[in-house]
């Protein structure tokens, strides 16, 4: 079983396990040997590399940066620290120093996976619609078919690398300026369909029905809808007084309630996501209208439907059954598609094909705009399929089909495809199912006139797998940005020079290898047997453990066989974007339970969605963070 021992060896690079850990034994134990070995470079007065590893004290310190203390044990097992050419061989850590170094910050990513710490829910900030969110929002409150947000300023990326994280989710003056003239846009569209009006105004002055009465229950109405629970008459007072203003002037109804529509499109509780705080408590439960809103948003980017709200109203979310069935309704509905475009797009980067990659069109003048829609829709429909189908999340590894129309089919070289509709295909080359052998990964992993073993290896550690190296140091250099040389040196033969300078060594032994694996692809995802210089391609690659390959087939069988860190990886990316926040320590269990979940369910998809949503931070809020 050689083989399985090299996967299990390559694992433990990244999955280190060991067993107990008293109170404070980080403090102890863990903390001399950094100040003995590590301070001088990385302590308060340098900061090599931009790494400082002084404020590692107390376990708490181990808790809150376990994932900076992984990639601290995986320089020191691979003896790339202390670096033994800067230092004396007495000033380097024995071995034993190294294993207990080693085994106590094991020991802390233990104890975090078992949960052995108090739970905590966590507690989301109050954060603003995202571009996408307020979009789908307008368009499923009102049945619009525009963007009015499309021109808003785009939404940075935080804590795990979504756009729905509350902490990046700022609010500039231009965006209220924004927000202004979207209001109006969107109240004058409604105001052009009289079937979206009719739909608006659901209420009109009558012999039963004063002017008054009627503004009031439309009033009522759309608040309920836009701030996604049910409203009091103070909530909707100062809006109801101005269309009463209006009225009095003797303005026709419709015309009272234009103003009135616009102050619900501006105001806080339809442009942010509140939580209400009850007092006095340490921990709770969310009330059912903040759990439809959670869920909503988490599987459509919009806000929750009248079926939702209704249930909401009733109390019936807190029924299991019921929240259940809801979340498979949701996932059934074409809207759950938001998940495969906002949530994988942004988690795998396949988002990025649309406006951020930018190939020669040159050198590579297949390479159109239908075709790079094509390849993001390949990949929307790929993921959206597991999830419609409930398929097993290692397909997103390795599948044997994938979804194509007659350009992306002729790109890919797949035959008996015609049109332009997109259709599942099945798959006879093994190199190219799952995401790896998809256009968008391999066209925004590459640079504009080349591939780049450097940023697929890289893709594969961080996006994939979870585990993202260290950025290059700031000396490291520029590799050529086209793998034409007039050297007749092919572009590994060339990345093999830089990789000999020791600052860049150390990285590049662990990515490469991973992105040398895909060197069959070219920049814009076509197979291909030679190189920009005619050479034929040079893809093998040896991984630590002496595992050598030189396929995306057999890269694959590598990832499925450590299928660990791909599955907690998921996990983690999923939890985060459902909450919108960054993960914290106290997280940790949370991703073991649902990792747990995974393997007791098949490794389907569905599962695990329920399980987050079903989950104690899902379904919970804390006081403090």
């Amino acid at each position: 079983m050689p083989v399985r021992i090299g996967l299990l060896r390559y694992t433990s690079i990244f999955l280190l396990l060991a067993h107990g850990v008293q109170a404070d034994d980080f403090a102890d134990k863990a903390r001399p040997l950094l100040e003995k070995y590590c301070f001088e470079c990385h302590g308060a007065r340098s900061q090599e590399g931009g790494i400082q590893v002084s404020h590692l004290k107390t376990t708490t310190d181990a808790y809150e940066y376990h994932r900076f203390l992984e990639n601290i044990s995986r320089a020191i097992e691979s003896g790339h620290m202390p670096p033994k050419d800067e230092v004396s061989e007495d000033e380097l850590p024995s071995q034993a120093e190294r294993e207990l170094l080693m085994r106590e910050i094991a020991a802390v990513r233990e104890k975090l996976k078992k949960g052995d710490f108090p739970r905590n829910p966590g507690r989301p900030i109050v954060r603003r619609l995202n571009r996408n969110e307020y979009n789908y929002t307008v368009r499923d409150l009102f049945g619009l078919k525009t963007f009015p947000g499309s021109d808003f300023p785009s939404d940075g990326a935080g804590g795990e690398g979504f756009d729905n994280v509350g902490g990046a989710l700022f609010v500039p003056p231009l965006l209220m300026e924004k927000y202004l003239a979207a209001s109006e846009k969107i109240v004058s569209q409604i105001y052009a369909d009289p079937r979206i009006l009719n739909g608006v105004l659901i209420a009109r002055p009558s012999d039963k029905l004063s002017p008054e009465e009627a503004a009031k229950a439309v009033l009522k109405h759309n608040a309920s809808l836009a701030f996604r629970r049910r409203v009091t008459d103070e909530d909707i007072a100062s809006m109801l007084s101005v269309a009463k203003k209006s009225l009095a002037a003797k303005r026709p109804f419709e015309e009272a309630l234009k103003a009135p529509l616009r102050s619900i499109l501006v105001h806080p509780y339809f442009l942010f996501r509140i939580e209400e705080d009850p007092p006095d408590k340490a921990e709770w439960r969310i009330s059912d209208f903040e759990l439809a809103t959670r869920l909503s948003y988490f599987l459509w980017t919009s806000a929750p439907d009248r079926e939702l709200l209704r249930l909401a109203s009733e109390g019936k979310l807190s029924d299991k059954a019921i929240f259940r069935q809801q979340v498979e309704r949701l996932l059934n509905d074409p809207r759950s598609e938001a998940l495969a475009r906002h949530f994988a797009g942004q988690w795998l980067g396949f988002d990025e094909i649309r406006e951020t990659a930018d190939p020669d069109t040159k050198r590579f003048p297949t390479f159109t705009p239908t075709l790079r829609n094509a390849m993001f829709r390949e990949s929307v429909n790929f993921f959206d399929h597991i999830v419609r189908e409930n398929r097993s999340v290692m397909e997103l590894v390795h599948s044997d089909y994938t979804f194509v129309n007659a350009e992306l089919a002729r790109h890919y070289g797949i035959p008996g495809v015609s049109g332009d509709q997109f259709r599942k295909v099945p798959l006879k080359d093994r190199n190219r199912g799952g995401v790896i052998g998809q256009g968008s990964i391999l066209v925004t992993t590459s640079v504009p006139l080349r591939t780049s073993p450097v940023k697929r290896g890289k893709w594969i550690l961080d996006n994939l797998l979870g585990t993202p190296p260290p950025p290059p140091p700031p000396d490291a250099g520029v590799l050529p940005g086209d793998d034409k040389s007039t050297e007749g040196l092919s572009f590994r033969e060339q990345l093999e020079v830089h990789r000999q300078r020791r600052e860049c060594a150390a990285c590049h032994s662990k990515i490469d290898p991973l992105g040398f694996g895909l060197e069959n692809f070219d920049a814009i995802g076509r197979w291909r047997e030679t190189d920009a210089n005619g050479k034929p391609v040079d893809s093998k690659a040896i991984l630590p453990g002496d595992i050598v390959f030189s396929t995306p087939a057999e890269l694959k069988d590598i990832l499925m066989g450590a299928d660990e860190l791909f599955l907690r990886n998921l996990a983690r990316k999923m939890l985060a974007y459902s909450m919108g926040r960054a993960l914290e320590y106290y997280d940790e269990p949370v991703v073991s339970d649902l990792v747990a979940e995974l393997r007791r369910s098949e490794l389907k998809m569905r599962p695990l969605i329920h399980a987050i949503t079903e989950s104690h931070p899902f379904q919970n809020r804390s006081a403090k963070r």
